[in-house]
This record gives C-alpha cells, sequence and structure tokens, in this order.
C-alpha cells in the first residue's frame, strides 16, 4: 500500500530567504574546493576564493569568520543532498540511517585532504567544539526525522527525545572525525563511524517480545 503524503516523513525545509544565503555560501564553497584541489590548503588566500566566487571579502567574512568555517556549508551541502535522497529512498529506518552515514562519508572521502586540514583548524579555535555541534545542525535534523519514522513504523523505542539520538549520534561522529583529521587513518575512522551508528541502533531499536 502506498503511503500518504501526509503520513510520509518530512524532511528539513528552508525558507527562501536562507536558500539564498545558502547558495551564496555554496558559491564560496565551490571555489575554495576548486582552489584547494589544485594547491595546499594553507596556500590558498581568502582573497582568491572571494575572487574565485565574485564575493566581496566583506561577503566571505559575513559568511566565514575564518577559512576554518568552510566546514560548515560543506556540511550543509552533505545534508542537503542526503536529505534529497532520503526523501525518494524507499526502505526501513535503519537502512535509511546507513545511507545517510554511508553518503557522508562518501563525502568525507571525495574531499579528504581538505576536510582533515579543515577539521584540524577549526578544533584548534576556542569553544569549537560546541561549534562544530553547530556546524553540524542539518545532520542532526536529519537522523532525527529518520529515527521519528522508525517510531512510527515500530522499529524504535518510541519512548526516546529522536533530537537527543540525533545529537547523540552525529557528536560521536565528529569526535571519530576530529580523531581521523589528527592521525589521517581512513580506515579505522570509516570502521569507527559504523560501530557508532550500531551502537547507537542497539539502544533505539525496539525491544522484541521473548519467543
Amino acid at each position: 500500500m502506498t503511503e500518504s503524503k501526509e503520513s510520509q516523513p518530512s524532511y528539513p525545509t528552508i525558507s527562501r530567504r536562507e536558500r539564498k544565503k545558502r547558495e551564496t555560501r555554496r558559491r564560496i564553497l565551490e571555489a575554495a574546493l576548486q582552489l584547494m584541489a589544485k594547491r595546499p590548503y594553507a596556500e590558498v588566500k581568502i582573497e582568491e576564493i572571494s575572487a574565485a566566487a565574485d564575493v566581496a571579502n566583506a561577503t566571505f567574512f559575513l559568511h566565514f569568520p575564518t577559512k576554518a568555517s568552510l566546514i560548515a556549508a560543506f556540511n550543509e551541502e552533505v545534508a542537503s543532498k542526503i536529505a534529497e535522497e532520503l526523501g525518494a529512498f524507499e526502505g526501513t529506518a535503519v537502512e535509511k540511517l546507513e545511507r545517510l552515514r554511508t553518503m557522508m562519508l562518501d563525502e568525507w572521502r571525495k574531499h579528504r585532504n581538505m576536510m582533515r586540514q579543515l577539521v584540524t583548524e577549526f578544533v584548534a579555535q576556542p569553544a569549537s567544539m560546541a561549534a562544530f555541534s553547530e556546524v553540524n545542525q542539518g545532520l542532526v535534523e536529519l537522523v532525527a526525522e529518520v529515527i521519528r519514522e522508525g517510531q512510527k513504523s515500530g522499529e524504535f523505542d518510541a519512548h526516546l527525545d529522536p533530537y537527543v539520538v540525533g545529537l547523540s549520534l552525529v557528536s560521536t561522529w565528529n569526535a571519530i572525525a576530529v580523531s581521523w583529521a589528527k592521525t589521517g587513518d581512513t580506515d579505522r575512522a570509516t570502521e569507527a563511524n559504523r560501530q557508532a551508528l550500531e551502537l547507537v541502533l542497539r539502544g533505539v531499536l525496539r525491544a522484541r517480545a521473548a519467543a
């Protein structure tokens, strides 16, 4: 039976104003990615990124206080791509969480060198870990929405707060990303990322009745 529109999950949407803001941020991010793909991260100047994105330096700083804060725009892009795919993905809530995890890792792998440097510089800033949670807000909301969907379908424990589950999982992934940025051990980080999801799932899956 096909689900009605009312029963289908509603993944986070954004206003027109926020969309325009993100378009500018996306343009700046794309310019940075292109420049950093050709030259080392440390050699790319903010003035060059602004020129390539066709924005004023002041506009760059309006969106990004530092070069390291480009990670926020990157994560927004990743969250947007994942939300679009999950909206059309037919599968269980568990399968959606695994798909979310896989897509997130794929995007980070594509730009692994730059992302390692961005994360390293980002966490070196004062109050960085609190800010790190904020720049992953889109992923937290995505996980929370999948948890809600799983609660409605009976897969997940309905007594748990979906946002708390999302924050717990994404915060753990953040910690893994920091470790990966320091060591460069992609295989270990990938396995840790998978295990983090497995641990969360063990806590949210609805207990099965004894046979």
